[in-house]
């Protein structure tokens, strides 16, 4: 059986939060291996959101990002959404300049549903979705004038990472990929024959474009990618120079994972098993996730240790300690905080670990807290004089008159009630606080709870 310790460690980093029950299921599977394949057993098809009729387009997107943070606070397979997450930070369109919330929407349902099937099939999938052909500009590359945008970064930041190809093969792809667009009034995909250029060229040093269907021509830039590529003798990345373009490419997402999930820097054994089973596997996800899930590499102190919570993954574990829900949250403010759904700063992605750190963002953290603990206990003062928490209700009485004389037995009360374990550090904090304070402000003890590092790191 596995150790609780370590599967309190793998739901933090997979579900968001280690729920005692979750945590009780998964510590009764015979190895972590099982475990870990209970938690990446998601549904194929996870659902999508429907909106209020006849709302703004603004609001269509508002609606669609409180959805997706219930879905990852409430479905009972978290790591669909966590997954979905990743590759909105990875393969990154924003409605900043995609400007239609619908077609945000498929993408991050794409994400949803294909975000642990196969990278070879999701990566094609991701670059005809509508919001990726607006926000890279495919959908105004033509052969009269190549938009390089989008197979540039496809390269570049999706797929191969940076140095591991030459400009010509940015021109080649780029060229690949004309005519796949949209159509503005409908907003669905359009194939424009008469902008494609279909000439035969070499990309990678194979021979692209040779298929009848034009269609797959850009499609087939990734299985190059992915199969008999070979990075330039003339790339500016001079380690790779010679090496098949699929092992770079395997060590890139798996750097990229390991970051997202461990946030360390990742050691070179566990890039190399990584590595050797996205391709065996042919770049399958679920045995890809399932072999850094698995490493002891994971199970490291300074793993557990080394991460810092996004703002929407600190958003979630703290509605998780409540009965609250996405509409409860404040979208500007989790944008403040430094990450809004739907609206990634840059081709680039979120930033990630001490840059959500600074002044500002932690006191939209506080913000969120605040408002939160305050929605717990609408009734408290004239009302139903309950606080309501994920594990049940906490009465004024119980504060004011049951705990009065037992402050540190309150402290424990309210975080069985969140479900919430703290470190002995934070623990000694909140007992403090708990003992000092009059007995009528012990209810602020949710609100500081929901401040903690331990709700902030993972």
């Amino acid at each position: 059986m596995p150790a609780q310790r370590d599967i309190e460690h793998l739901l933090r980093r997979t579900e968001f939060v280690a729920r005692p029950a979750r945590v009780a299921e998964l510590v009764a599977k015979p190895t972590l291996a099982d475990a870990v394949a209970d938690i990446l057993a998601v549904p194929a098809d996870p659902g999508t959101a429907t909106f209020t009729p006849g709302i703004t387009d603004w609001d269509i997107g508002s609606e669609y990002a409180r959805y997706w943070v219930d879905r990852m606070v409430y479905s009972p397979k978290p790591m669909q959404e966590r997954m979905a997450l990743f590759w909105h930070g990875h393969f990154v369109s924003s409605r900043s300049k995609v400007s239609v919330s619908l077609a945000m929407r498929d993408q991050i349902d794409l994400y949803r549903r294909e975000g642990l099937t196969n990278l070879r099939t999701l990566a094609k999938k991701m670059s005809l979705t509508v919001a990726m052909l607006k926000y890279l500009d495919n959908n105004v590359n033509r052969n009269t004038s190549p938009n390089q945008n989008f197979a540039r970064e496809l390269m570049e930041l999706f797929l191969l990472g940076v140095g591991n190809y030459t400009e010509a093969d940015v021109e080649a792809a780029s060229r690949a990929w004309t005519g796949h667009s949209y159509d503005s009034a409908t907003y669905t995909y359009l194939w424009r024959p008469t902008w494609h250029d279909g000439a035969r060229k070499s990309f990678l040093g194979v021979t692209i474009n040779r298929g009848s269907d034009a269609t797959l021509h850009g499609p087939e830039t990734i299985d190059v990618m992915m199969g008999s590529g070979i990075v330039p003798s003339t790339a500016t990345n001079v380690a790779n120079r010679g090496r098949r373009t699929r092992e770079v490419l395997a060590e890139h997402i798996s750097r990229k994972l390991w970051a997202e999930f461990a946030g360390t820097t990742a050691p070179a054994a566990v890039i190399t098993a990584m590595r050797t089973t996205a391709i065996s596997s042919n770049f399958s996800l679920k045995p890809w996730i399932t072999t850094m899930l698995t490493r002891p590499e994971f199970y490291a102190d300074d793993v557990r240790k080394g991460l810092v919570r996004s703002p929407i993954a600190a958003t979630v574990a703290t509605l998780a300690t409540t009965n609250l829900r996405g509409a409860d949250i404040s979208l500007s403010t989790l944008e403040a905080a430094g990450q809004r759904p739907l609206f990634p700063p840059n081709v680039s992605g979120s930033r990630t670990k001490c840059s959500w750190l600074n002044a500002a963002a932690l006191t939209a953290r506080a913000s969120i807290a605040s408002s939160l603990a305050c929605k717990t206990m609408p009734g408290y003062s004239t009302g139903d004089l309950l606080i309501h928490l994920a594990g049940g209700t906490l009465s004024r009485t119980e504060v004011r008159d049951t705990y009065r004389y037992q402050p540190v037995q309150l402290v424990q009360r309210v975080l069985d009630l969140m479900q919430v374990t703290v470190s002995p550090e934070t623990r000694a904090a909140l007992d403090n606080y708990a003992t000092t304070a009059p007995y009528w402000d012990r209810h602020q003890l949710i609100r500081l709870v929901m401040q903690t590092p331990d709700l902030h790191m993972a």
